[in-house]
């Protein structure tokens, strides 16, 4: 197996395990809620890059947790959107990214996987068709370079 199915094995391997996932993706960003079957909450692995260096292959990812917002059909004057589970979507997205983020940089690994670079979370407000709340990241993971000429 090469170093760059490793990585994606390793990213989609922590989402599998984790129980508050219901689908994982691997599409290119823009296409997140386009699928009418996903059932949320949903993560989303975009690899957007890879880079070679002598001794390490660094793959960089795009990674993107959502859930669907629900609104309640009565309107209420409150401004702290108490009529939706934005709060609740808010804060189950973020423990998500917390649980993988806490992993990746904590982890020892058969593999030697580390963590390069860690954006901030970016948070996402009724994003898509869906009107989905959640967070977005990117980071890299190298890996030793194995590839012999």
């Amino acid at each position: 197996m090469n170093e760059l199915q490793i990585l994606n094995d390793f990213v989609i391997n922590h989402f599998e395990s984790e129980n508050l996932i219901n689908t994982i993706t691997i599409v290119p960003t823009i296409n997140i809620d386009a699928n009418k079957e996903n059932i949320y909450p949903l993560v989303n692995i975009d690899l957007i890059n890879t880079e070679v260096l002598s001794n390490a292959i660094i793959g960089s990812y795009k990674l993107t947790i959502i859930t669907q917002r629900d609104i309640q059909p009565k309107k209420t004057n409150n401004k702290l959107l108490t009529d939706t589970n934005y709060l609740d979507n808010i804060n189950e997205t973020h423990a998500i990214c917390v649980k993988f983020v806490n992993n990746i940089t904590r982890l020892h690994n058969d593999e030697n996987i580390m963590i390069e670079n860690l954006t901030t979370l970016k948070a996402l407000k009724n994003l898509g068709a869906g009107g989905c709340d959640g967070f977005q990241f990117e980071f890299d993971l190298s890996i030793h370079n194995k590839q012999k000429e």
